[in-house]
Parts: structure tokens; sequence; C-alpha cells
């Protein structure tokens, strides 16, 4: 079930073609209960009609027959009504009547029988409802009801009667009815021909629905498909274009826009191969000059001492600010690896906990400069998991660097913590903090959250940006909050086995405690 539902959502045929299809049968159904209605009850009522009028004939030709008889002394009251009544004396499906002589009292009187029927008719078959009326208003009434005979047969028809007088005899009821089996007969024709009409019309306008879905949806699946193609790279596939419909100006229409996409992503796949390559020619070319003007450097640094104050000072600034530059071309050469995405992993199983810890320990040192210490939090035991160890360590320390530049000599805690499939390593600061539209945009290269000021403070800008890289080249993620003037929390999860999937946070990044 669940399968034919996720066909049904995915198919836009089926959904039209079902809708198509409901559609179809709804109307089919109203127009052709509509026909059959309107043309049962034109046979009904042309039927009712004039069995109205040969039933009110019948009755006054009774009326008659009985009225003249009266004015003979000797006449046979029970012979005429015998008369009368098998004037019907074959069945009402050849004749197409029958007669029923009902006394008014209940009596037999002057030789008529209290109750006469045609062709063993079942007296109680007359309506009540009718042999009410005509009792109490003695007019002519009609009223629709089952013909119903001894042998157990039963027939729709209608019965038409009226209160007849009979000299020295009182008053009878009598019926003439009329059965509707041809009626009936055509109108089931009418219906079956209706219903098999609709089921031909069904068919017809289901296989047409499904051509024209056909010639509609076969594009569309094709453009999705070649839509497909071209995210996965295949630039150079096109749709086939026959006729110079709709469909194939659209098919026109989206060859161009894959012909313009294809070369606006050739383009930029060039520029970003050039800047690549710069990046990196430009690195690379910057170490040889760089290792000479430190060696350089060294030199007149390490004669400072006989230098005049000021002159000892700016040699103090040379080496500190060729170190930085140092740095900032060992991170490019970095980022340059993974926008070429040829960075690679050497898998280990490494202990971090025990990475923490060192980590930690080198940078004592620059927490106390600034005033601030670090804490380290359910980092005893050890954690393993397979990873890059140089990379891994590389994120500890920017995330921790990051927090001692920002903590405003306030403490740093530093948490680690484990699930059945992940390792989490959070730091958390308590300084100037990091407002919530800057948490996505604090990992992006050169980023400050203040663009007028300086970067007096931190590395070379592109520290989180690698960190970032790095946990996700093992599958994992850094994830952070923070609150100006709160702090801010960083959360570094990787996963314990190399290649599997991360399913429940060990910390998360949201601190429990504000």
């Amino acid at each position: 079930m669940q399968r034919l539902f996720n066909l049904f959502r995915r198919s836009l045929f089926l959904k039209v073609f079902s809708l198509a299809a409901f559609l179809s049968i709804v109307l089919i159904y109203l127009v052709g209960s509509n026909v059959y209605s309107r043309i049962s009850n034109g046979i009904f009522e042309e039927k009712t009609s004039s069995a109205i009028s040969e039933g009110r004939a019948a009755i006054q030709y009774a009326q008659y027959r009985f009225s003249i008889a009266g004015l003979d002394r000797n006449v046979d009251y029970g012979t005429i009504a015998d008369e009368v009544v098998k004037s019907a004396n074959i069945s009402a499906a050849e004749s197409g009547r029958e007669v029923v002589l009902i006394n008014a009292a209940g009596k037999k009187v002057a030789g008529i029988p209290s109750v006469s029927t045609s062709n063993f008719l079942i007296p109680e078959a007359v309506p009540s409802a009718l042999r009410n009326k005509i009792i109490s208003t003695e007019e002519l009434n009609w009223q629709r009801g089952n013909l119903k005979y001894v042998n157990g047969k039963s027939t729709p028809g209608i019965y038409i009667g009226r209160l007849i007088e009979i000299p020295n005899a009182g008053k009878y009821e009598m019926y003439v009815a009329y059965d509707f089996v041809a009626q009936q007969s055509n109108i089931d024709l009418t219906g079956r021909a209706l219903w098999g009409t609709g089921f031909l019309l069904l068919l017809l306008i289901l296989l047409t629905a499904s051509i024209v879905l056909r010639l509609v949806i076969k594009p569309v699946q094709v453009a999705a498909e070649v839509a497909e193609s071209l995210t996965t790279g295949d630039l150079e596939r096109r749709m086939t274009v026959k006729g110079e419909d709709e469909i194939a100006r659209l098919g026109l229409a989206f060859n161009q826009m894959a012909t313009t996409l294809s070369t606006q992503i050739s383009k930029l796949e060039n520029l970003s191969r050039v800047q690549q390559r710069f990046v990196s020619d430009v690195s690379h070319e910057l170490r040889t000059p760089l290792t000479t003007i430190r060696m350089a450097s060294d030199v007149i640094h390490a004669a400072r001492s006989s230098f005049d104050p000021t002159i000892a000072r700016s040699a103090e600034l040379l080496l500190s600010q060729i170190e930085k530059f140092e740095l900032l071309l060992q991170d490019l050469l970095e980022v340059s690896r993974f926008d070429a995405e040829a960075a690679i992993l050497k898998i280990e199983r490494i202990d971090i906990a025990s990475l923490v810890r060192r980590c930690t320990e080198d940078l004592a040192l620059l927490a106390e400069e600034k005033g601030t210490t670090l804490q380290l939090h359910g980092i005893n035991a050890p954690l393993y998991v397979e990873a890059d160890s140089r990379r891994i360590e590389r994120i500890v320390r920017n995330l921790i660097t990051n927090a001692i530049d920002h903590s405003e000599s306030k403490p740093v805690d530093i948490s680690a913590d484990e699930t059945g499939d992940a390792v989490s390593i959070g730091v958390r600061d308590y300084g100037v903090g990091l407002a919530q539209q800057y948490w996505s945009r604090v990992f992006d290269r050169f980023w400050r959250a203040d663009p007028s000021r300086s970067r007096i403070r931190g590395g070379t800008g592109l520290g989180l940006s690698i960190a970032k890289e790095d946990a996700i080249l093992h599958g994992g993620d850094i994830r952070v909050w923070g609150e100006p003037g709160a702090g801010a929390h960083f959360v570094l999860t990787i996963p314990k086995k190399s290649g599997s999937t991360i399913t429940t946070l060990p910390i998360s990044e949201i601190p429990t405690t504000l």
C-alpha cells in the first residue's frame, strides 16, 4: 500500500489520469441518471395518462351497463357483474388490464359477489389508501401499486377506481388495473443502453486522456531527466525537439537555458580554477622570499639589544608580523586544497581526550597572557575515534584560541562527551558573545562582526573556516551558539567510525546553563 501511495505521489500521469477518471465517472453518472430519470418518468407518465383515460371509460361503461340493466325487472345483476369483470378474461400482460369489483358494504347483494376479480388477482393488492380515498370522495382516483396474483406473481402497475351505483344492489368499488411490464421492459432496455454508452464513453475519455497526457508528460519527464543529468555534471545533455507546438517551444527554451547554464558554469569553473591556481601559485612563490625575509628578521631580532630602543621594538614587530604572514600562507594553501577538493584524510585511531588535554596545555601560556583560565570537564576517560589527528588537533586549537581571544579575561570551559556513534567537544567562553544573525557567518573566510574595526585580535581570519572544512571532511560538523555579553559556545561533533553517520549529538550547542 505504501509503495502504491509513493508511486501515486511521484507520478503526475497517475494524478491527472485518476482525476480525469473520477470526474468522468461522476459526470457520466450524473448525466446518465438525469437522462434515465427523464425517460423513465416520461414513459410512466404517458402510460399513466392513457391508463387513467381508459380506466375512466371502462368504469363509465360499467356504470352504463348496470344503469340500463336496472330498467329490466328480470335482469340478472350477477351475470352482468361477471361480464364486466371478465371483460378482461385474459391476463393483464395480454389484455393490458385487470378488473376488481368490491361491494362497499362487504355483502353479496342481488347475486353479485362481495368481491370479484379477473384472472385470480388478489383483491388485497388494491392499495388501502386508494380504497379509503374512493369511499370518502366517491370520485375517480388512481394510485400506483403492484398487481399480485394467487400464484405469487407480482408486476408493477396502476389502479384506477371509483364508486359505481348498481340499481337494487347499492354501491360498489370498481377498480381497473393496468400493468407496467412493457414500460418497465423499455425502461430497463434504455438503462442498459445508457450504461453501455456511458461505459464506452468513459473508455473513450480515458483513452483520449491517456494519449494526451503521454504526449504532454513525456517531454516533462525527459526535461526532468535532462535536468538531473545537468545537476550531475553532464552539461552536454539536451532534449529532443520535434514539431513547432507549445511542447516544442518548451523544449527549445529548455535547451537554450541548458546551453546558457553550461556556458556560465564552464566560465565559473574556469574562473574558480584560475583563482585556485593563483592562490596556490602565489602562496608557493611567496614562501621562498618569505623564508629569506624570515632569516634576515631572525638575525635582526637576535641583535636587537645593541639597537636603539625604537629600532629594537621595530625588530620585534617585524618578526611577529612575519610569523603571522607565514601562518596566513599556510592557511591559504590549505584553503586552496579544500577548494580544489584535494584535501585528504590520514585516518588513524586517536584518543580525543588526550588530544584535547595536550592542546590545553600548549595554549595555557596564551590563556595566562590574556588573563583567563582553561577549565576541562569530562575529559578524563579516553574517547577513541577514527580520524586525522593533525586536522582534529588543528580544529581544537582554533576553537580554544578563538575562545581565549574573545573571553574578556573570563574562564573558558572545555568539555567532551560521547554517544554510541559520535564524540563532541564543546568550547564555551563568557566574553563578548555573538549575535544570532552572525551564527551562520562566523565560519566565513575573513569575516568580522564589525567591518569597521581592524583585525586587532585573533589570527589570519581563516581559522574557523578551515576548522569547519576539516569537520565536514570527517563527516561531522561544528555548531555555534552565542549571545552578546553572554559569550559563545562552539561544539565539534565527529563520528566515531570513519564514514559512518551521526544520529544523536552528545553535546548540544545551546548551553544547559546560560
